[in-house]
């Protein structure tokens, strides 16, 4: 594993490993920074030739090294780390670190690998995970237990949908209201136990002709 620290603009190696090329998510890397780093969104940077891509860092401020910066043997694998604030405005950039040379690998791998995911991709698998109603009967995006973002549901309430005739809803589940018998212009479904009473009623009637 690599392990490097920021100490304000300046990035440093203190651990490293070699690598070789065609290599897949097999180098980890981890983050260490100074108090200058606190409130910042990090975003690390790793480069190889004229190769680029830049990972997203989570709160265990770890990720693995992109698979397209070690396609080509004998370039140099640096890494870099810039922080931005909520305006998403680049404000603290640090100085790239050397992580050595890529070796060639034996058996290189595949290199028709999904690419790595953009910034915004990768922010955006990451804001919610769950969704639910709100305290307010709206529906809500949450992450963990912060709600992200809501919306009104159809009706105000609780269904994004109506309830046709013959169909209600008790304590949250969908039912057929029915009735016992055919009395007067229901149009509702008839209960097995209303059935077998009007039967028996027509069987008595038939007994008596």
């Amino acid at each position: 594993m690599f392990e490097l620290y920021a100490k304000k603009n300046q990035l440093k190696a203190q651990r490293g490993e070699p690598v070789t090329s065609g290599s897949v998510n097999v180098y980890r890397v981890r983050f260490r920074f100074s108090e200058d780093w606190v409130g910042l969104r990090k975003i690390a940077v790793f480069r190889a030739g004229d190769e680029t891509a830049s990972v997203l860092l989570g709160e265990d401020l770890e990720c693995a090294v992109p698979w397209e910066v070690l396609t080509t043997p004998g370039r140099r694998l640096e890494a870099g780390v810039y922080g931005t604030d909520t305006a998403e405005q680049v404000v603290l950039p640090a100085a790239w670190a050397d992580l050595g040379y890529i070796s060639s690998g034996a058996a290189p791998g595949e290199e028709a690998q999904p690419p790595t995911p953009e910034l915004w991709e990768q922010a955006l698998a990451r804001k919610g995970d769950g969704l639910g109603y709100t305290e307010e009967g709206e529906l809500g995006l949450y992450s963990g237990e912060t709600l992200l973002s809501s919306l009104p549901v159809s009706g105000g309430g609780g269904l994004p949908y109506g309830v046709g005739h013959g169909l209600k809803v008790e304590a949250g589940n969908l039912t057929v209201d029915a009735v016992g018998d055919f009395q007067g212009d229901n149009t509702l479904p008839m209960t097995a136990a209303g059935v077998q009473t009007v039967v028996g009623n027509i069987e008595a009637l038939l007994g008596t002709i």
